[in-house]
């Protein structure tokens, strides 16, 4: 059986489009439905390694976990750098744009002076938390090794499906 290609690529193509979706404010809203920006990725990465492999080399089940999995290890990494550089650009959107929507609804002035001072303060921490890495660490390698079990359900050989061979040439007579 021939050599696999590697995985680190296209897990890395996968695990960059779980950042961007994570970490963008706005596009993050994806992942409000079922962590398919995540997911996503996973399969994507899935998607990426088929495209290396060779008619001679099957998908695997097994390729598409651990692809789906280094994908969101890659996702959490890298989703952390950028989140923490967006947040240093752009400062607290996400939290100044909660705020807005309360004070417009009238559910701000409902609140207790405590509850709102410590909202306040809470929505102008601009640093990222050790805890929301280790939580991204969990989350995301787990809902892209669902991604990538997704991404070999799509792309494995159909059972019955013919696997082109290369011509046989013909014995050629000296």
């Amino acid at each position: 059986m021939p050599n696999k290609p590697s995985i680190l690529m296209p897990a890395l193509y996968g695990g960059i489009i779980m950042a961007v979706i994570s970490a963008v404010p706005g596009l993050n809203l994806l992942n409000c439905l079922c962590c398919a920006g995540i997911m996503l990725g996973g399969f994507m990465a899935v998607f990426f390694y088929k495209k290396d492999l060779t008619a001679q080399t099957p998908l695997e089940s097994s390729d598409g976990l651990k692809l789906g999995a280094l994908a969101g290890v890659f996702g959490a990494i890298i989703g952390s750098i950028l989140s923490a550089a967006l947040m240093a650009v752009t400062g607290n959107l996400g939290g100044q744009l909660v705020k807005s929507m309360l004070e417009s609804s009238g559910a701000l002035s409902q609140m207790p002076p405590e509850a709102v001072e410590q909202m306040e303060q809470g929505l102008q921490e601009t640093s990222l938390s050790a805890f929301s890495v280790v939580i991204s660490l969990i989350i995301d390698p787990l809902f892209g090794l669902l991604g990538g079990l997704i991404g070999y359900a799509v792309f494995k050989s159909k059972p019955g499906a013919v696997i082109p061979q290369p011509p046989v040439q013909p014995p050629t007579q000296a």
